[in-house]
């Protein structure tokens, strides 16, 4: 599935992106979680924890589709669409 990613306040990004700018990602899941998995998966085993925590999508980052923010007891299993457009927000810390 294509999708456009876009990732602000993470230091370290996965490979291909750039501070403040949106991407298309190609990604072979069809969930949030799949997509943050897949992501932390791109930038090492080291720099995992900058999306998961233990198994967890880190508490303090934000999920946005299509400009709505999605609840973070939906998250995990929020279903993303051909073309979606994702923000991950992390807060300063």
């Amino acid at each position: 599935m294509r999708i456009k990613v876009k990732i602000i306040g993470i230091r370290k990004l996965p490979a291909g992106f750039e501070r403040h700018k949106e991407v298309h990602f190609d990604f072979t899941g069809e969930s949030v979680r799949d997509l943050i998995q897949q992501l932390a998966s791109s930038i090492g085993l080291e720099n995992r924890e900058l999306f998961i925590e233990r198994d967890q999508i880190m508490p303090d980052l934000q999920v946005v589709v299509n400009g709505s923010l999605v609840s973070d007891s939906n998250r995990d299993n929020f279903r993303l669409t051909e073309g979606d457009s994702v923000e991950l927000v992390s807060a300063p810390g």
